[in-house]
């Protein structure tokens, strides 16, 4: 696979318009996009980012950590009135010369806060302000050096002084070892199904990007059935179920599914949550947890006709995954067993973005074990 972290240089010797409009701004991160395509393919690749019905890289499991730092900056007030866009900060569109203002401004991200500025044949950028920092999402469209194009995609930041720098500081490591190695991840997987039907059928705007999207009904259920229940004393603890109904689901057994929702949905976010904010003791390395007896470093407590159960311990909780397939429906149930206190307070949190995350996990799980149709 091509190194896809790139040098500084690689942003900054292009000639790029985001140059002069945010020339105060220092380059952070310069990534490679694994986004294969055509000279004029810049604008699909936009419209994907920002679909709000489809599996787009910032949908799914890689809201996780965006939602959690969302909560976390309520909590300490970073997000607060007044510290955006427009009122801590002005927005880069005061800046635009005549062309860029009154040339197409791009859509904005539905699912991560960032409000786009503008969109050329070439360029788009898209920024985001809080109290620490004010940040452009910056994605060019560049030859590949083999024939083709892809996207190269560089944050931009403006740190707001000591807060800033510190808080830079702080989460360079997530960054790097876990958020832009899962998005990388996921926007290959995206994108090669999204292109799977080759050059002959290939999109040819935005909206023939959506039709190739299958509906998918996810819906949270209350009828958890009694022996899931009974997992968890009604007291001290926490279950939800979540269900998605897709013709055809039980092809797959209950452990491809968990496979697919912990492992390659999930992922490196899904490791984060699991071992640093919860401390739950799982079984081998983030990057190489699979085995015979285990899904993502969960054991497998149980095996049945049509259902499997996760199960894996902390200092505080213990957490229950069950996956359960029956004719075209497939049943995701969270479980949580509160041991300490604690447990009680942290996991709430985190179990409203776990609430808002399931439904993306189940659909991409399905467009995973039931990839698009090569034409």
């Amino acid at each position: 696979m091509k190194k896809m972290k790139m040098p500084r240089t690689a942003h900054t010797s292009r000639p790029w318009r985001i140059h002069d409009v945010a020339r105060d701004f220092r380059v952070e991160d310069v990534w490679a996009l694994p986004t294969p395509g055509g000279p004029g393919d810049l604008p699909l690749l936009v419209d994907w980012f920002t679909e709000d019905d489809g599996p787009n890289p910032f949908s799914g499991a890689a809201r996780v950590l965006f939602a959690i730092r969302l909560r976390l900056g309520k909590i300490a007030g970073w997000d607060g009135a007044g510290t955006g866009i427009g009122s801590r900060v002005p927005s880069l569109r005061t800046r635009l010369p005549e062309d860029l203002r009154e040339g197409p401004r791009g859509p904005d991200l539905p699912s991560v806060p960032f409000t786009s500025v503008y969109l050329t044949d070439t360029e788009w950028a898209a920024e985001s302000a809080n109290r620490t920092v004010h940040t452009v999402l910056h994605v060019g469209w560049v030859p590949d050096g083999t024939g083709g194009h892809r996207g190269e995609m560089t944050v931009l930041v403006k740190p707001n002084g000591l807060l800033g720098r510190a808080y830079m500081a702080a989460v360079a490591p997530f960054r790097h070892l876990i958020v832009y190695p899962a998005l990388m991840g996921m926007i290959r997987r995206g994108w090669r199904a999204k292109t799977a039907a080759g050059s002959s059928s290939r999109p040819t705007g935005p909206a023939d990007l959506r039709v190739a999207a299958r509906p998918l009904t996810v819906r949270q259920r209350h009828d958890v059935p009694a022996e899931v229940r009974a997992l968890v004393p009604a007291d001290s603890g926490y279950v939800d179920l979540f269900t998605l109904t897709a013709e055809g689901a039980s092809r797959r057994s209950p452990e491809q599914w968990a496979r697919a929702l912990f492992e390659d949905v999930a992922g490196r976010q899904g490791q984060f949550i699991w071992r640093v904010l919860l401390g739950l003791r799982l079984r081998g390395a983030p990057s190489a947890s699979a085995s015979a007896q285990h899904v993502a470093g969960w054991r497998i407590a149980e095996r049945r006709d049509g259902r499997i159960r996760l199960e894996a311990h902390s200092w505080m909780l213990t957490g229950h995954l069950v996956v359960d397939v029956q004719d075209d429906q497939v049943s995701l149930a969270t479980v949580v067993r509160y041991r300490r206190s604690a447990a009680a307070r942290i996991w709430p949190p985190l179990a409203t973005v776990h609430r808002r995350l399931a439904p993306g996990l189940l659909r991409d799980a399905h467009r995973i074990l039931n990839p698009a149709p090569r034409l």
